[in-house]
């Protein structure tokens, strides 16, 4: 269960590669056009993993924020309220 210590002990992650909507890239740019990073991905799915739910408006900059951004690779990496969540289970 998302938030309740020491409550998760197993996650998979499955990456969708069979819509057309969107694909993934390992060289995001500003340049993309419906590619999405796919470390910026693995690392906000991974955080699910953990434990975090998402967070919404007025926290773009965050690895969980609700919406993955295209050309991205801001979220690759952990910020400041990301480790506060993790920090706030564990």
């Amino acid at each position: 269960m998302p938030g309740v210590k020491n409550g998760r002990r197993e996650a998979d992650v499955r990456f969708n590669t069979h819509d057309f909507d969107f694909d993934f890239t390992n060289r995001a740019t500003s340049s993309c056009v419906n590619e999405y990073g796919i470390r910026s991905v693995g690392t906000h799915e991974a955080g699910h993993g953990l434990g975090p739910g998402h967070v919404g408006l007025g926290h773009e900059n965050l690895t969980m924020h609700t919406h993955s951004f295209v050309g991205t690779t801001k979220a690759r990496t952990l910020g400041k309220g990301d480790l506060l969540a993790l920090r706030s289970i564990y």
